[in-house]
Order: structure tokens, then C-alpha cells, then sequence
């Protein structure tokens, strides 16, 4: 009989502590309070372990739309009255919009599940360590090396994130934070399918142009066609 009333205590008690948690006794508590001001509190769209993530996820956007700058940057160089290398320009010019466009896509996701971006968003961030000036992009074959070591960190980017969405809350470790999400887990497989593709086909593209550089004579030729390619 003492179990049947400790065991009914303790379910009580779970029932009651989610009960605090959810949207209903939330309304029901704050409609009867006095005063003109709302508090969302937990009528939010946050739900599963995003939160857990969200830090990962804010490092993608900012990350995303430095590395479009990166690329529009490494774009500029090929449009010039000294270099008109029009592929070269249109290619890089694709991958910054490209990148342009993850960002505002994983930013528009990140709303979508309740958070929020920051006032002191900044492009490249304050005090990073990843300066525009670092890169030399003066050539092709750089710009195209530069290319993949970007890809490959957006691509260690996403990973990381993704091994967080699929990691659960430790119950013997009150400190963790459970990360779960298999909305995000979704999401990030499907962009680290992306990554890997596209590194692929970059890598592809730098070591057939390697190839056809490597001799003096036929240099200049090579690369006219391969810009040729790159425009069509």
C-alpha cells in the first residue's frame, strides 16, 4: 500500500513539473495576472533539443555569408581590364551567391524554430580570425585550392552540427544539454550531401586544370579554355 501512495506521489509530481512547461497553464497563469505586457514564455515554436544546437547553427550563417564574400571577392579579380576571365568570374560569382543563399536559407530555419539572430551580427564577425585579407587569390589554381578548403570547413561545419542534433540529453549529467533534433538531423544530412558533391566536382575542376598548366607551351591556351568551359 506505501508503494501504490509513493509511486502515485511521484507521478503527480512528473505531471505537475511538465505541466509547468506547457503552453496552456502558461496562458491560463499569465492571462489572470494584472498588467498590459505578454511574455511568450513557452508558446514558442522552440521544440526538441534546437536550442541545443542553435549555437552551431548561428556559427553556419556567419560562416556562409563570409565565405560568400570570400567568393565575390575571388570573383572581382577575374573581371578586369587586366584579366577578363569571364568563366572564372561567372564561376565565382555562382559560388558566392550560392553560399549567399545557405546562409539566408539556415538563417530562415533558425527563425522558423523559435530563434533569433543577434544585434551585433557581423560579416566577417568582430575580431575573427578568418580575415578577407589572408587569402591569395591572385591566380586560378589558388582560388580554386581556396575554394575547396572553404567547402571542406562549411562541409566540418555541418558535420559538427549534425553529430550534436543526433546527441541525447545524459540524465547522469545534469549539466548536458540535450541537442536532439531530427528536424535539424534532416536538414544538415541533406546539405552535408551537398558539400560533398560540390567538393567533388571542385576538386575535379582544380586537378584537370593542373594537369594542363603544368606545361609551359600550352599554358596560356589551357587556361583560355577551361575559362571557356567555366563560361558555358
Amino acid at each position: 500500500m506505501m508503494k501504490l501512495i509513493v509511486t502515485t506521489m511521484l507521478v503527480a509530481a512528473a505531471t505537475f513539473v511538465a505541466a509547468e512547461d506547457q503552453c496552456y497553464v502558461h496562458v491560463e497563469n499569465k492571462c489572470s495576472e494584472p498588467g498590459e505586457n505578454w511574455h511568450e514564455g513557452q508558446c514558442t515554436s522552440v521544440h526538441g533539443g534546437f536550442l541545443g544546437n542553435s549555437n552551431n547553427l548561428h556559427r553556419i550563417i556567419v560562416d556562409d555569408f563570409t565565405d560568400s564574400i570570400h567568393y565575390l571577392l575571388m570573383a572581382s579579380s577575374f573581371n578586369t581590364d587586366k584579366k577578363n576571365h569571364m568563366g572564372f568570374h561567372k564561376y565565382f560569382m555562382d559560388k558566392s551567391d550560392s553560399m549567399w543563399n545557405r546562409g539566408k536559407s539556415m538563417m530562415e530555419y533558425v527563425l522558423k524554430r523559435g530563434g533569433k539572430m543577434g544585434s551585433g551580427f557581423q560579416i566577417p564577425p568582430l575580431n575573427s580570425d578568418n580575415s578577407l585579407a589572408d587569402l591569395d587569390y591572385s591566380n586560378e589554381m589558388k582560388s580554386l585550392a581556396i575554394t575547396v578548403d572553404l567547402l571542406k570547413n562549411r562541409a566540418e561545419d555541418t558535420v559538427l552540427a549534425l553529430r550534436h542534433s543526433y546527441s541525447k540529453r545524459n540524465m547522469a549529467d545534469p549539466d548536458h544539454v540535450d541537442s536532439f533534433d531530427p528536424t535539424t538531423a534532416h536538414m544538415l544530412e541533406e546539405l552535408s550531401e551537398d558539400y560533398s558533391e560540390e567538393i567533388r566536382s571542385t576538386s575535379e575542376k582544380l586537378n584537370t586544370l593542373g594537369r594542363m598548366v603544368k606545361k609551359d607551351n600550352s599554358r596560356n591556351m589551357a587556361l583560355h579554355l577551361f575559362d571557356q568551359m567555366l563560361k558555358a
